[in-house]
């Protein structure tokens, strides 16, 4: 092993992280970023207090390879340290694989949820069938929770423990829950039998991601039986506030009804409140006896700009959505959290649940396979959860067709950004949910329409919880990381420009996820990462330009603002921060569509090519592709072929606009193996070739014959020639069988031109081929024809053709003198487009021109070649 200061070329390499607990983590790190950065952007977050070399937090052992080990202090790494092989990952920069030490478990930067152990003030008996249970800790100040989360309690006197959302507001001293009584039951049977004021509890938390999101839009809140918990500590929340508010209360049974007077008080303190309530049984004294959904008006629904808030048992979560779909309400945001029976459960992994002893108490025999369970409404739920340490990165599932089963939440898939608005709507009921171990399913859902806004500002609002929970409560070593992280994105914005977009979202993405992995709340982490917010942005940001110049910068602001323990300010920027994601989005959106429309084919004749196969090379951009989309407009199936993965990119959206099959083939045409793979495969998909449009080629170098070297003119050959020979000959011999067939060579005007000698030759001979081929087999029932194209204005190619950078003033003049002969040889004066280039290539391809063959038709404005 050895240390150096040698500077390489630009390198990527493979550092192995091995941790104390034995676990070994992978990343990847270019040669110019240090170790602790890399292991940062990839969700590996190793301990840190600086970034720069001055406390020897992150000190580690390198066991083997080459790096350059960069300025430090001396106190934060000795020589000696440095000569035993100790290394700072946050100075350190890799100049080979190498292998390191970390002085810590692989969890270190993952919290859990807290312990607390308190006293029971309050036993209170409201109904029959309900219980009040007050708790004081004496360290209330520790536990931060946002109005609607749980904890899970231990059953005092046994091994069991029960989950419970708490119904007291964040801000109030004394933490209280509502219990519902079930015969046989752990809790129930401690709560009624030998519990007393004074008796120590003890629970773990929080826990859960049903929270009250912050918005100005009005609130419907939906409560069954004991789930009227979360719904008091949200109204509690409330108080004071100008949001309207609706609550519908639904029990089985009048003794169920508890609580009353709390929500008369409560709601006496929200202008905008209102409520009802219903009973289902039927010998009910209430004036209301059904379902809750029987209470619930198009005035509650707000057209749809209303969040919904439900905790109750499944069959009301899914009668509430069913209602939903047949009033044709898709609700800005539907929150829910529902206990659910023991089938089908599955730990936080997607393991299935243990199986639980057949000594279970009575209820919990009855209604759920678990030692543990939760009754809530008349319904038993599955055990709380002890979270393992959340992975450093959650699997993405792509199954668009199922749900998502994420640590207890049942959500749809993440369905990728749609390149322009409108988006397709998304569907109101999901399939079976999946229950997680500690029984909650915990998810929300927002319509597809403005969806990409609807994500950011779902984030928003799980980012201010997160806010709550972690504000003031982080370490040095944390701050320092979440500072580090959100540094990396700055170097891939300059003002309002993206430098590069997809380093952009992917340091965006692990900025943002850091936050929530700091909660220690699995639910919380993973309600975010299953809004899919990176794979919206990889979506609409893929060819994007323009960035909202605060984008990157908030992420700082926000980072000081954690650091300084600013409430007001960390909040402010929260918002601010999804204001500029939002607009940075939509623009990209609109030029998404602006670019799309642009793509349109500009003439269109409709059927021309119905029932005919056409292959066409060069297809993933400039005239080949404009080609491709007016052919396929005109009914014809169509044979994508290009070298670059893009041309599947053309194909996937070909297929969403238009009828006629598509199929794109990666192929190098510059080797005649090549060509005939491409002609197979047409062939095998759809039987046969009717048409081939040779349009691979372009020229390469532009300078003085003299300067072209022997590899050079190769090149040109290759490239503007050979592709056209081959492929003639690929698709010929099934042609003839057949006695029918178009083949269409995209040659160019500029066999007479300067400074691109060899491409000029090139061209010449596909003249040459065209005129002799059509010679060749004018008898066989094939034409072939060509088009000489003229310069011709087109977007910026996303495919390089090599052509290298002008060095020097000398090769710049070269460069330029072609483009000036190439308008001077034009009458018009002026580039042509791809839609007039592709016109005359489809005309020539088509049955119209079925009396030409033999023919090169110059389109470039009046110059003949």
């Amino acid at each position: 092993m050895t240390s150096t200061t040698t500077t390489v070329d630009t390198e990527t390499y493979s550092v192995a992280l091995s941790f104390e607990d034995g676990v070994t983590r992978f990343i990847t790190c270019r040669d110019d970023q240090t170790v602790a950065d890399a292991s940062y952007r990839q969700r590996i977050n190793i301990p840190l207090d600086c970034r720069d070399g001055a406390c020897g937090t992150c000190k580690a052992r390198c066991e083997s390879g080459n790096f350059d080990g960069g300025t430090y202090l001396e106190d934060a790494l000795s020589g000696d340290e440095a000569a035993a092989g100790y290394v700072l990952p946050c100075s350190m920069k890799p100049r080979s694989d190498l292998v390191l030490q970390i002085a810590t478990t692989s969890d270190v930067a993952k919290t859990s949820a807290a312990a607390y152990t308190g006293t029971l003030v309050r036993l209170e008996r409201l109904s029959a069938t309900t219980v009040a249970v007050g708790i004081d800790i004496p360290n209330r100040a520790d536990l931060t929770f946002l109005p609607g989360q749980y904890v899970n309690i231990s059953v005092p006197g046994t091994d069991q423990q029960r989950s419970y959302s708490f119904s007291n507001a964040p801000d109030e001293e004394r933490l209280t829950f509502l219990v519902k009584l079930t015969p046989g039951g752990a809790m129930s049977d401690y709560l009624a039998q030998r519990a007393g004021v004074g008796d120590t509890i003890s629970f773990t938390g929080p826990n859960g991601s049903f929270f009250l999101r912050e918005a100005d839009r009005p609130v419907l809140l939906l409560a069954g039986g004991t789930g009227l918990a979360p719904v008091l500590s949200i109204l509690r929340t409330l108080r004071g506030s100008s949001r309207t508010v609706h609550l519908v209360y639904g029990v089985s049974t009048d003794e169920d009804l508890v609580a009353v007077d709390d929500i008369e008080q409560i709601g006496s303190q929200i202008a905008g409140f209102t409520w009802d309530h219903c009973v289902s049984d039927p010998a009910s004294r209430a004036v209301n006896k059904g379902y809750v959904t029987a209470l619930i008006g198009p005035e509650h629904l707000h057209g749809g700009d209303v969040a919904v808030y439900l905790c109750g048992p499944p069959p009301m979560v899914e009668s509430v959505r069913a209602h939903m779909s047949t009033a044709r309400i898709e609700p800005t945001g539907f929150y829910y959290e529902k206990f659910a029976l023991a089938h089908g459960g599955a730990t936080a992994d997607g393991a299935p649940a243990t199986p639980a002893p057949t000594n279970t108490a009575a209820d919990e025999e009855q209604l759920l396979p678990a030692a543990d369970a939760r009754a809530i409404a008349g319904q038993a739920m599955l055990p709380p959860a002890r979270f393992p340490s959340l992975p450093t990165a959650a699997p993405v599932i792509d199954d668009e067709a199922a749900i998502r089963s994420i640590a207890g939440q049942s959500l749809f898939a993440p369905q990728p950004a749609p390149p322009i608005p409108p988006q397709p709507a998304m569907p109101v009921a999901p399939a079976t949910p999946v229950v997680s171990s500690d029984g909650y399913q915990i998810g929300e859902e927002h319509p597809a329409v403005h969806a990409s806004d609807a994500v950011f500002e779902a984030r928003q609002a799980l980012e201010l919880g997160a806010l709550e929970l972690t504000l003031g409560r982080l370490t040095s070593q944390q701050l320092a990381g979440y500072r580090l992280l959100a540094e990396s994105t700055l170097p891939f914005v300059d003002g309002d420009r993206f430098v590069d977009a997809a380093q952009y979202t992917e340091t965006n993405a692990a900025f943002h996820d850091y936050l929530f992995t700091l909660t220690g709340n699995a639910h919380l982490l993973q309600a975010y990462q299953a809004l899919d917010v990176k794979g919206r942005m990889s979506e609409a940001l893929r060819d994007a330009t323009w960035c909202h110049p605060l984008c990157a910068r908030d992420h700082v602001r926000i980072v000081e603002a954690f650091e300084s323990a600013d409430r007001t300010a960390a909040r402010t920027l929260i918002t601010a921060h999804s204001e500029c994601s939002k607009q940075t989005m939509r623009r990209a959106m609109a030029d998404q569509a602006a670019a799309r429309a642009a793509r349109r084919p500009r003439f269109v004749t409709p059927g021309r090519f119905a029932g005919k196969v056409v292959v066409i090379t060069g297809a993933a951009q400039g005239i080949g592709e404009t080609t491709a989309r007016r052919v396929h407009a005109e009914g014809g199936t169509v044979v994508l072929a290009d070298r670059s993965e893009l041309v599947k990119e053309l194909a996937d959206d070909l297929t969403g606009h238009g009828s006629s099959a598509v199929t794109a083939v990666t192929a190098d045409l510059e080797h005649f193996e090549g060509a005939q793979a491409l002609v197979h495969q047409a062939v095998s998909t759809f039987g046969r070739v009717d048409v081939l449009i040779n349009n691979v080629g372009g020229a390469i170098n532009f300078k003085p014959f003299t300067e072209f070297n022997d590899a050079e003119i190769r090149a040109e050959i290759d490239r503007s020639l050979m592709t056209t020979l081959y492929s003639c000959r690929a698709v010929l011999p099934g042609m003839v069988t057949r006695g029918n067939g178009v083949i269409v060579n995209v040659s160019s005007a500029a066999t007479k031109g300067i400074n691109r000698i060899p491409y000029s030759a090139a061209k010449g001979g596909v003249n040459a081929i065209t005129a002799s081929l059509a010679m060749e087999y004018a008898s066989d029932g094939i034409r072939v024809v060509a088009t000489a194209p003229g310069g011709t204005t087109a977007p910026t190619r996303r495919i390089s053709r090599g052509t290298p950078d002008p060095r020097n003033a000398t090769e710049r003049r070269w460069f330029d003198a072609h483009i000036e002969q190439t308008l001077d040889a034009s009458l018009m004066k002026r580039y042509g487009t791809l839609d007039e280039q592709a016109a005359a290539i489809c005309f020539l391809a088509s049955d119209e021109a079925s009396y030409i063959t033999a023919t090169v038709l110059p389109v470039a404005g009046g110059d003949i070649g």
